[in-house]
């Protein structure tokens, strides 16, 4: 028996277990580009929750009907632009992604009076300046892989 015959008949014991083709070795930035999509479409519907969630606390402070009608239809656009990030409209992922960075920017800041005033709004406000800027940093990173694999 030569080598070649060993060597065949030990692999032929052991071909069963490998895969039929050849294999793919998934890198990092595929598994982060995954992950970051995921949050991301799995962010929005969570921030339009939350925006029903937190639409009594702002009607309780807002009685005229003009501010009624502000709060209505700025829930409704922030509806419409989550449905479209959603379903991958071309416009969507980055209005909707922009819409929550301000939202970030507003309340931040007032985060500490917000404690002072009302422990459960302060709360609120930060769990939504939560979801907001993970949605945010989502988008970023999904945004700049998605830059990175059209270049190469």
């Amino acid at each position: 028996m030569n080598a070649r015959e060993m060597a065949d008949s030990v692999s032929g014991v052991y071909d069963d277990t490998l895969p039929p083709g050849p294999r793919r070795i998934r890198s990092n930035a595929n598994i982060v580009n995954a992950l970051a999509e995921r949050s991301f479409r799995t962010l929005v519907p969570v921030v339009c929750v939350w925006a029903l969630i937190e639409t009594p606390l702002e009607l309780d402070t807002s009685d005229a009907r003009a501010a009624v009608l502000a709060l209505f239809l700025s829930k409704l656009v922030v509806f419409g632009i989550g449905l479209a990030a959603i379903a991958k409209a071309r416009f969507a992922r980055g209005t909707f992604a922009f819409i929550c960075g301000a939202s970030v920017l507003a309340i931040a800041p007032s985060l500490p009076m917000e404690f002072n005033q009302s422990l459960a709004i302060g709360i609120i406000s930060s769990v939504e300046c939560f979801i907001k800027a993970a949605c945010v940093i989502a988008f970023l990173i999904t945004s700049s892989r998605e830059k990175q694999s059209r270049r190469k």
